[in-house]
């Protein structure tokens, strides 16, 4: 616990450094869970997120099924990106649309899922969390 106060010490000293402030949006948020009615499955979420905060995409691993969500909430022209396990699932349809893919894997089967963002033919801001089906 000591460690995280440190961090979080040393972050809001570079912030101040740097210039940022509490208005700021960050990059992106992502979670995992355990309570989705699969015993033993983690589902994750990656969203994407504009300068004002805003939502600008999203990629769900629900363990539950094994089904891959990937929804575009903006229509400028960009996409997203998710990998499963290395596979890439793509989506740039914007104006909150999306896509339920099923996929199939035993129970229990480690996933690394990614999201990255897509401009064009060129993937930035890439996050992965792991989940489990």
């Amino acid at each position: 616990m000591r460690k995280f106060g440190r961090l979080a010490v040393v972050f809001a000293a570079l912030a101040a450094l740097f210039g940022l402030n509490q208005g700021s949006a960050f990059a992106l948020e992502s979670y995992c869970t355990f309570n989705d009615g699969d015993d033993g499955g983690k589902s994750c979420w990656i969203y994407h997120e504009n300068s004002s905060g805003g939502r600008v995409d999203m990629v769900y691993f629900e363990a539950y099924g094994e089904k891959l969500h990937i929804s575009d909430y903006e229509a400028n022209g960009e996409g997203v990106v998710a990998y499963v396990n290395g596979t890439p699932y793509y989506w740039t349809k914007g104006n909150q649309t999306g896509y339920v893919w099923n996929l199939s894997f035993a129970e229990g089967t480690k996933i690394t899922l990614e999201s990255c963002q897509t401009d064009g033919a060129a993937e930035y801001d890439c996050h992965t969390e792991y989940a489990v089906a």
